[in-house]
């Protein structure tokens, strides 16, 4: 890997990153102090993201990959090991510092943090946890921190995780078993819905009012969330929302986020040629609030509509 100064590594991680919508993006007017009349900005720069906090709250966060190398090869991933794009890797110093700059200068109030598989996901975690510890405990951080999860990571380190993190994802990828095994053959969707369970009864455990003075351990009190891939293989909405459906109730996840599937360069063959519309992932938000806040079911939204498909 080539020696990169940070502004060079902040340009790749930061657009590796991207494609994670697990933190979402919401628009604002764009104010800046160019003026000199005031401090901060809500212009978007790079690696800065707008996301919500747990009080409805619109904050900017520093999104940002630790490395965008990785073990893995998931076919829709631009990120995957056979992939050829430039390669970087922060050290634990440098995101701590760019976050703690980037917060002083008003940028951002917050990080998001997630890498590729390196060396192992015990390694690669463990990395991860180490740049939240430091901001906390070293540094005093009291801005927000979603961390990504590694689901194959060792317990004590997800406990870790939720110590320092406001939240932690894990990203389930696609909607069916089978698809996953096609498109991404080292995950497991056991592993990754054994974290989610294991991630559950440490926040309900953390939620439980105590009987007596001592209070439960923080865990990520902003929950947990996930992302889906839309239109990287044949899955119907009812089936995304079905998954959906099934992961509110089992693990009460705060959010499923869907990011309609971007052609990547040099993609497999086992891809579609082209994206889906867009207007795709707007409906399957607008059914997941239907779902989430106004309590209609899969069948209500989906049934009777052709293939399965919203429209």
């Amino acid at each position: 890997m080539a020696q990169l100064d940070v502004q060079q590594k902040l340009a790749i991680l930061a657009d590796a990153a991207k494609y994670d919508a697990s933190c979402a993006s919401s628009g604002t007017e764009q104010r800046d102090s160019s003026d000199g009349r005031g401090l901060g900005s809500t212009a978007p720069g790079m690696g800065i993201c707008h996301s919500y906090a747990p009080d409805g709250r619109c904050i900017s966060l520093l999104k940002v990959l630790l490395t965008n190398a990785c073990n893995y090869d998931c076919l829709y991933c631009v990120n995957r090991a056979s992939s050829n794009v430039p390669r970087a890797r922060f050290t634990i110093d440098e995101v701590v510092k760019l976050t703690l700059d980037f917060y002083r200068r008003n940028y951002i109030e917050g990080l998001f943090l997630s890498s590729g598989i390196i060396r192992s996901a015990d390694y690669t975690m463990e990395q991860v946890v180490s740049v939240a510890r430091k901001l906390r405990e070293e540094h005093h951080f009291r801005g927000y921190i979603h961390l990504k999860t590694i689901p194959e990571a060792d317990d004590t380190l997800i406990a870790e995780a939720g110590k320092y993190a406001d939240r932690l994802s894990i990203n389930i990828e696609v909607p069916e078993e089978t698809s996953l095994a096609k498109l991404a053959p080292e995950k497991n969707v056991r592993a990754i819905r054994r974290t989610m369970g294991r991630l559950r009864l440490k926040l309900d455990e953390a939620a439980e009012k105590p009987a007596t003075k001592t209070r439960p351990p923080r865990f990520a009190p902003a929950g947990q969330s996930t992302q889906m891939i839309v239109g990287a293989d044949g899955a119907s909405d009812q089936t995304i929302l079905t998954t959906s459906a099934n992961l509110y109730g089992a693990y009460r996840l705060k959010r499923v986020y869907y990011s309609a599937f971007s052609p990547i360069p040099d993609a497999s063959r086992a891809l579609p040629l082209i994206a889906p519309p867009l207007v795709r992932e707007h409906r399957l938000y607008q059914a997941d609030w239907l779902m989430r806040f106004y309590g209609f079911d899969v069948g209500e939204i989906a049934d009777g509509h052709e293939n399965g498909m919203l429209p």
